[in-house]
């Protein structure tokens, strides 16, 4: 099991790392657009380019999600049952999500094969390669589940609902933690700058 671990953590590592580069090229192409058209006129290209770099974002993206069970998930009917019964309720989520990434996988093979003779209207890219998305997040996102799974059948096993996983924080969750610290502190800051009284209170009260 742990050498499973370490193959998902490598993994998302890896996946995380293209999904933050593409965000900031997307972000970069995007700002030349807005530029070139306020200047001396659009890109045709950039509009493209951001579009498949969004899409291949989300389909990795999404992968990473499965691997920290982040995505939306009802929990209220789960969470009444016992420990076993949470267990196994993990196990057929874990089983149908498999089936499910399975079929996106399939399909998408066969929506790659019949694409490879499209181009797209600009770059005059194989739109074969766009739809890999599809494929390429199906993949990543049965591997980070098989893991899940296995987990599920251990927890099963020992009766508990899930198992204390040691997990190194991700580079997109730690991002997200600094972003609220900051936003917090700074709304706290914004409460004291327009209540001086409160403030007041707050120095009378240490003296």
């Amino acid at each position: 099991m742990r050498v499973l671990d370490k193959i998902s953590g490598i993994i998302n590592l890896l996946v995380e790392n293209v999904v933050a580069i593409l965000m900031g090229l997307m972000t970069v192409v995007v700002f030349l657009q807005v530029l070139f058209r306020i200047t001396s006129g659009s890109l045709p290209w950039s509009e493209e380019i951001a579009r498949y770099m969004m899409i291949f974002m989300v389909y990795m993206g999404a992968s990473v999600g499965v691997k920290n069970n982040n995505h939306i998930a009802v929990e209220f009917v789960v969470g009444l049952l016992p420990k076993r019964g949470r267990a196994a309720a993990e196990v057929i989520a874990d089983i149908l999500m498999l089936v499910c990434f399975a079929i996106i996988i399939y399909f998408g093979l066969k929506v790659v094969k019949v694409t490879m003779m499209q181009k797209s209207p600009v770059l005059r890219v194989k739109m074969g390669y766009v739809y890999m998305s599809l494929v390429a997040g199906g993949i990543l996102m049965c591997l980070q589940t098989i893991v899940n799974l296995v987990h599920s059948f251990a927890a099963l096993i020992t009766g508990d609902s899930s198992l204390d996983v040691a997990e190194e924080p991700s580079i997109i969750s730690s991002g997200l933690e600094k972003i609220d610290k900051s936003s917090g502190e700074a709304k706290c800051a914004d409460r004291a700058a327009g209540d001086p009284e409160a403030s007041d209170e707050k120095k009378g009260g240490k003296e």
